[in-house]
């Protein structure tokens, strides 16, 4: 079950990620490319224990993926910043179920798996049912049309970057290729978010303000510690979409925190159990 436990912490360090510029309010387009540059430094050191694999799609993939991320990474702190952060956790059962069906069409075995073990599959069908109407009532606030469509693109391509990264990561040499993979997505993150910061014109001072190179250094540590725990967590999961899943838990972790901060907080306390609970029937559905 090491999926789960890696999930729970990317959930967390998900969550982290996306309070600080609600803290900050830097402005979104200089804080990805901060954060991408900081993801880099930090992974640079572990390079004499990556793995580098021969097979090229690793890499191809490692770049398709990091052009999805750049694009969920800017709205989201775009949100953040507007203290909207959690609206894009309406994309969290989008993204989930999307990438079950997913491998489930790619990967024919897994129909099997789900039909020989129905009491298994009823299980995890009625996590993500309750999970998605959790979600819902947690913050209906936060649910509107234009917002579903801002994020919902977000959801499906994420879904389709957690398929992809299971695919090409080998169980075998998970942390020296997951180290590697993740370094790739973020140098070329950083690339693409410096073409963008020069062609906006936002490559002025305000990029070098202490707040600015803080809210980097907070949002590049915790992007990176989320997305290695994705990443192991995604490989070890009979499928990928079951970690997606647990990503419900970043509004949750948020409501708590705002909680124990004296933060006012409209999230309601019963729908967070719900999805505590959503996510105990998944683990304990599929343990084995």
């Amino acid at each position: 079950m090491y999926w789960a436990i890696f999930g729970i912490f990317h959930s967390i360090f998900r969550a982290i990620f996306a309070e600080v510029n609600k803290v900050y309010k830097a402005d979104p387009w200089q804080l990805s490319f901060w954060h991408a540059s900081v993801a880099v430094l930090i992974l640079l050191p572990f390079v004499p224990f990556m793995d580098w694999p021969a097979d090229v799609n690793f890499y191809l993939a490692a770049v398709m993926v990091a052009l999805i991320l750049s694009v969920g990474v800017i709205i989201q702190l775009n949100l953040s910043s507007d203290k909207k952060g959690r609206v894009s956790s309406i994309s969290i059962p989008l993204e989930a179920i999307c990438a079950a069906v997913v491998w489930v069409l790619i990967t024919p075995y897994m129909l099997n798996y789900y039909l020989d073990d129905m009491v298994m599959t009823v299980g995890v069908v009625s996590a993500f049912t309750l999970a998605s109407v959790a979600l819902f009532f947690l913050r209906p606030t936060d649910f509107s049309w234009p917002a579903f469509f801002v994020v919902a693109p977000v959801g499906v391509t994420y879904a389709v970057a957690g398929v992809v990264t299971k695919l090409v990561i080998p169980e075998a040499q998970l942390i020296p290729a997951a180290l590697s993979f993740v370094l790739m997505n973020y140098v070329v993150m950083t690339i693409v978010m410096g073409v963008f910061v020069l062609l906006k014109g936002k490559a002025n001072p305000g990029m070098y303000k202490a707040s600015m190179i803080k809210a980097g250094a907070l949002t590049g540590l915790f992007s990176t510690l989320a997305y290695l725990t994705f990443v192991v967590s995604v490989v070890y999961a009979p499928n990928p979409g079951y970690t997606s899943l647990l990503a419900v838990l970043v509004p949750v972790w948020l409501m708590w925190y705002h909680e124990l901060r004296l933060v006012e907080d409209k999230a309601k306390p019963l729908a967070g159990l719900l999805i505590v609970a959503s996510v105990i029937l998944l683990i304990t559905s599929t343990w084995s």
